[in-house]
């Protein structure tokens, strides 16, 4: 049995959704990698956020049951100014930190017929949930990329996640 073709935008939407609400809660320009552009506003910006989701990888483990694994990482990036304290860009590292080290609900979000409306997730169901991996090196990382070289005053922190789940057919 094969995964189920909706899985792939039910997980990126969901994933997306919850990340974005960190990022509308903090007032963080943020973008979607392939979703969103990067338009004038968004590369303006002193700092913001791209949210970058690979997967899902599926495993069959048993007649219709997967295990289902998605990395997920959210790359800040902050333009260095002198009035600028050093610690706000660390600031939105670990509001994102946070939420990434908690089980993500994955619902039926999307734009296609039967897909529910990001809007209103109270009317979706729920299909399974990600939870952070266990195990050395497979949890919840923040790095440190510094300042990106020696003229440009842009550092980059990238919160880096690796998750599992379970879905049935």
């Amino acid at each position: 049995m094969p995964a189920k073709a909706n899985w792939t935008r039910w997980i990126r939407a969901s994933i997306g959704n919850y990340l974005m609400e960190v990022a509308d809660d903090a007032s963080l320009p943020t973008i979607i990698e392939e979703l969103d552009d990067r338009n004038a506003t968004y590369m303006e910006a002193t700092t913001r956020a791209e949210i970058r989701i690979n997967g899902p990888f599926t495993q069959e483990v048993s007649k219709g049951y997967f295990r289902v694994w998605v990395d997920v990482n959210v790359l800040v990036t902050s333009r260095r100014d002198g009035q600028k304290n050093g610690y706000d860009h660390l600031r939105y590292v670990g509001l994102f930190h946070e939420a990434m080290d908690d089980m993500i609900p994955i619902y039926m979000f999307g734009n296609q017929p039967g897909d529910c409306v990001q809007a209103d997730p109270t009317d979706c169901d729920v299909i399974g949930c990600l939870s952070p991996r266990d195990g050395k090196n497979d949890s919840i990382r923040v790095l440190s990329f510094g300042q990106l070289n020696s003229t440009d005053a842009i550092i980059q922190n990238a919160v880096d996640a690796r998750y599992v789940g379970y879905f049935n057919e």
